[in-house]
C-alpha cells in the first residue's frame, strides 16, 4: 500500500474527517474509509462526501475517489484533477452522496486509485442514516 500517513482529524456523531499521505506509488482500490470502525456505526450506516482537498503530483487519470460497491460494482465518487483544488467549500457545491448502495459486508467504505504519484489528500464526510433511519446509533454522547 502506498499511503504512508493517514491521520483522523475528528469523529463525531454526524461526520469525520482524514487527512491521508502517499508516496509515489500506485494504489488501486485500497481502502481510506472503513465506515464500520467510525463512531456510532449500525449496519447499514453510510457517509457522503461533504469537502474535499487534494494536493498531488498530478498522476495520469487523477486521484478516484471510489464508493466501495461491495458485492456490486464500485462506483467513482470523485476525481482529482490537476496539482490541487477543493471542493465543497464554495456555496452551492453539494455533497457527493453514495450511489453504491448495495449489499455485501464492504458497502459503503471509500476507496482510491490512481497512478504513481505523491499526494496529500483531505476529506470530510458527513454521516447519514439509510432510508430506515439506521446506520448510526443517535444516542451517542458527542460532540
Amino acid at each position: 500500500m502506498a499511503i504512508t500517513a493517514t491521520q483522523q482529524i475528528t469523529d463525531t456523531r454526524y461526520r469525520t474527517a482524514v487527512k491521508w499521505i502517499s508516496d509515489a506509488a500506485a494504489n488501486t482500490g485500497v481502502t481510506i474509509l472503513n465506515v464500520s470502525d467510525l463512531v456510532g456505526h449500525q449496519t447499514g450506516g453510510l457517509v457522503n462526501i461533504a469537502k474535499i482537498y487534494w494536493t498531488s503530483s498530478a498522476p495520469s487519470g487523477g486521484l478516484d475517489i471510489i464508493w466501495d460497491g461491495g458485492s456490486a460494482s464500485n462506483v467513482t465518487a470523485f476525481i482529482c484533477e490537476g496539482t490541487s483544488g477543493t471542493y465543497g467549500y464554495m456555496p452551492g457545491q453539494p455533497a457527493i452522496s453514495n450511489n453504491s448502495l448495495t449489499a455485501g459486508t464492504d458497502a459503503g467504505d471509500v476507496l482510491i486509485t490512481n497512478a504513481s504519484a505523491t499526494f496529500t489528500l483531505v476529506i470530510e464526510f458527513h454521516k447519514v442514516p439509510d432510508a430506515q433511519g439506521n446506520g448510526w446509533h443517535a444516542g451517542l454522547n458527542l460532540a
